[in-house]
C-alpha cells in the first residue's frame, strides 16, 4: 500500500482504576495503532506498568499526547526502538500538575 508501518514501543504508568485500561486500549485503537503485545505489571501504590508494542503509520508522539490526557494515566513513555539508547521523551499527565 506504499505506507511506511513502524514498530515502537511504549510505556503507561496507569491508576488501577475501573475502566483505565479499556480506555487506554481504546485511545490506541481510535488512533489507528494495532496492538502487537502488552504486558502489565502491578507497582507501588496501585499503579499499574503497561508496556504496548505497536505498529502503525502514524506519528506516536501524537498518540503519546493523546494518552497523557487520559484521566488515570500518570506518566507515558515512548521506548526507543532498539535497548541501547535512552527514551527519547517523556510525557506527564498535566491534570496531576
Amino acid at each position: 500500500d506504499g505506507v511506511r508501518r513502524m514498530s515502537r514501543s511504549l510505556e503507561v504508568l496507569l491508576d488501577q482504576a475501573e475502566g483505565a485500561l479499556l480506555r487506554l486500549l481504546g485511545t490506541v485503537e481510535r488512533r489507528g495503532f494495532a496492538l502487537s503485545g502488552m504486558s502489565a505489571d502491578p507497582t507501588d501504590a496501585g499503579v499499574l506498568a503497561v508496556r504496548l508494542q505497536l505498529e502503525g503509520a502514524r506519528d506516536l508522539q501524537v498518540l503519546c499526547r493523546q494518552i497523557e490526557r487520559l484521566i488515570d494515566v500518570r506518566a507515558v513513555r515512548l521506548l526507543p526502538p532498539t535497548e541501547d539508547e535512552p527514551a527519547t521523551e517523556t510525557f506527564h499527565a498535566t491534570w496531576l500538575q
